[in-house]
């Protein structure tokens, strides 16, 4: 199964996507500081020391990739073990897709989750709800999940979901501050329920952790960089 990409590799992807400017890239450093301090404190772990490597803040990691001038998704999944910054691999409309070195992409409709590819069970598409319809509690509406098996099989599951505004809440990205509101949308079938939350900036998802499959679970968002 593909994993998302690690700040060791992650590098190859950002520094490859859209349009170059000259001189060293800013996203090369970061990631490169990242995966400097992993191998230093892995090293550090197994003889028994300490690293002597002094880690990078959030702002400074924040810094650095700011000044590539280009949009940065930070994905992270506890069932994959893995976290990492994307960049955009394709756009069209309100969907953009964010791909890792490896191939293994997440496409979101104004950051709601639509489709993945290259996680081995992968969700194909969705029917997924707008922001709009997400800030509107109570209100109910359909959720259509099509997924694609290890057998090459498809499969269907229909969801009924509310979502419900949990309030307003203070979330930290990359050490940024943002003022959000939480809500939650909630869908139930016969044989199972998903739970979805985000975090809303505006008219735009900041923060959220949505599910893919029953193999993956649920995998955590944040937009760093717009």
């Amino acid at each position: 199964m593909t994993k998302l990409v690690t700040a060791a590799v992650v590098l190859a992807l950002l520094s490859g996507c859209g349009n170059e400017k000259s001189g060293p890239n800013p996203v090369a450093s970061a990631i490169g500081a990242m995966a400097q301090q992993s191998v230093a404190k892995a090293k550090a772990k197994k003889s028994g020391g300490a690293s002597t490597k002094k880690a990078a803040t959030p702002a400074e990691l924040r810094a650095q990739l700011e000044a590539a001038g280009k949009p940065v998704l930070l994905v992270s999944s506890k069932t994959l073990g893995q976290t990492g910054f994307l960049g955009i691999f394709d756009s069209k409309g309100e969907v953009l897709t964010w791909k890792t070195p490896d191939g293994a992409t997440f496409s979101q409709r104004n950051g709601v989750l639509i489709q993945t590819r290259g996680l081995g069970v992968d969700l194909m598409s969705a029917q997924a709800p707008s922001i709009g319809q997400l800030l509107q509690p109570g209100t109910g509406y359909q959720r259509i999940y099509y997924f694609l098996g290890a057998d090459d099989q498809g499969t269907r599951r229909t969801y009924d979901c509310t979502t419900a505004v949990i309030g307003k809440e203070t979330i930290e990205v990359l050490g940024r501050s943002h003022a959000a509101t939480h809500v939650t949308e909630t869908c139930t079938r016969p044989n199972g329920k998903v739970t979805n939350d985000y975090w809303i900036e505006g008219r735009s998802i900041r923060q959220s952790r949505q599910w893919v499959s029953g193999m993956i679970g649920y995998v955590e968002f944040q937009r760093v960089i717009d």
